[in-house]
């Protein structure tokens, strides 16, 4: 058994006899002299940098021209992703995380110069799995369904209601464009209104109308496309609008007590899940790096 001699038996003693903070000053004392005796015995360093650990992400590049419209679109079933894009110098232009009502991630721009970019994806969450990845010239629905989008998420709600119908009338069956008009046109009068709406009740009636039939709209469009779910709780909540009780068979996310209040000038909608994209570009599952794809042609529909 070691004796206690030395340094060590004066911390020891320090704590014995109640004086623990002498002891433990003393403690950290010895372990600084013995950090910088163990460092001025190592030979010096071949090398030294500094890094950062970024979370897993696959890169693919393609070549755009100065003033195109580019649409980079991200999909996957198995995580929440995120997508940034890169310049021909290989800074960060934009990103995004969630679009249109989705976990997916999509970037409408037009190219500030010509060369070769670099989408990046990866998920929000660091968490890999499948997904597909697309990079297209933006058709002119793509515009104004981003404009709107930006618009809303600046809060500039009455543009991105004009914005929204705008895209609308050039395609009727994006229930994302009904969704993100809705959402708008509540917001829009929450921050607009000279009384306190602390309830749906609260609402104008014009407004709880134009609510109600973008939901039941896009309701039935999800419908159409196979997601029932998304479609019932949409239906629900225009029954909160209306006033009306939901019924015992709707697949409801609140209880029958329960109805959405508007208190903040952020309104939840559920997500929905977008359809896949035809001609999308098939990338590997496993997270590797990406060997790079190319934007469609021009002509391609």
């Amino acid at each position: 058994m070691k004796s206690n001699k030395g340094p060590l038996a004066n911390v020891l003693s320090s704590a014995i006899t109640g004086n623990i903070t002498k002891g433990l000053l003393a403690a950290a004392v010895l372990t600084g002299v013995a950090g910088i005796a163990h460092r001025a015995a190592l030979a010096q360093a071949l090398l030294q940098q500094q890094g950062t650990l970024a979370p897993m992400a696959d890169s693919y590049t393609f070549d755009g021209e100065a003033g195109q419209s580019m649409t980079i679109e991200l999909q996957s079933e198995d995580f929440d992703t995120t997508l940034l894009l890169k310049g021909p110098d290989g800074e960060d232009i934009t990103s995004n995380d969630d679009y249109g009502g989705t976990l997916n991630s999509t970037i409408v721009i037009e190219l500030p110069e010509s060369g070769t970019y670099s989408a990046v994806a990866s998920s929000f969450s660091g968490e890999g799995g499948n997904y597909q990845i697309e990079v297209r010239p933006s058709s002119e629905y793509e515009v104004v369904f981003s404009r709107a989008f930006e618009l809303s998420v600046s809060e500039d709600y009455a543009e991105a209601i004009e914005a929204y119908t705008a895209a609308i009338v050039l395609d009727e069956t994006d229930p994302a464009a009904y969704l993100g008009r809705a959402e708008s046109t509540v917001n829009e009068a929450y921050i607009s209104s000279t009384v306190d709406i602390t309830d749906l009740s609260d609402l104008p009636e014009d407004v709880t109308d134009a609510v109600v039939e973008d939901y039941l709209k896009a309701a039935d469009l999800l419908d159409q496309q196979g997601q029932a779910g998304p479609a019932a709780s949409l239906r629900e909540q225009a029954q909160y609008f209306s006033g009306e009780a939901p019924t015992a068979e709707s697949n409801s996310p609140f209880s029958e007590s329960e109805a959405p209040e508007v208190g903040s000038p952020e309104v939840e909608l559920p997500n929905i899940v977008a359809p896949e994209a035809e001609g999308s570009i098939p990338v590997e599952s496993d997270g590797g790096i990406g060997d790079g794809a190319e934007p469609l042609p021009e002509d391609a529909e």
